[in-house]
């Protein structure tokens, strides 16, 4: 299994990291190793468990790295993004008398009848942003600062 796991991220850094238009976030803002580096350094030393739990921290570190330091695109109006405007407040009691619904219908015909997702995803984003500002992502060390000059 180990071995699986390491030749899969050596063929993603050899074929696929060159050729994907960006980089690993925390690797750039901090100067150190990217994850990638990271993952086949850590499955290596600790097998694939180990590993993908020392990985897993690893990204979500780089992800923090990326929301802090990227630039916003501008946001469509709130009409036009798709967010939950009529269907949040209807009831989801799995009645027949919905209309669409039929007493043995799938259930996919189930779901598209009835609406039973949350709709509170943005402020979802907002509060996990609020938690990343207390992560500490070391900033970047150059050569200069490594050599003591």
């Amino acid at each position: 299994m180990r071995v699986l796991a390491l030749l899969a991220i050596r063929a993603y850094q050899r074929y696929l990291s060159p050729y994907k238009g960006f980089c690993c976030a925390y690797g750039a803002h901090t100067g150190r190793s990217t994850c990638s580096a990271l993952g086949y350094r850590a499955i290596q030393r600790y097998g694939v468990r180990g590993g993908l739990l020392v990985l897993r921290r690893r990204l979500y570190l780089c992800g923090v790295a990326y929301r802090r330091h990227v630039t916003p695109v501008p946001r469509p109006p709130r009409a036009q993004r798709g967010d939950c405007d009529l269907g949040c407040d209807m009831p989801c009691d799995f009645s027949s008398d919905l209309p669409g619904c039929k007493s043995g219908s799938s259930a996919r015909n189930l779901i598209s009848c009835c609406d039973c997702g949350s709709c509170d995803w943005p402020d979802r984003k907002k509060k996990d942003r609020e938690k990343e500002r207390g992560i500490h992502i070391p900033s970047y060390r150059g050569r200069s600062s490594q050599r003591g000059g």
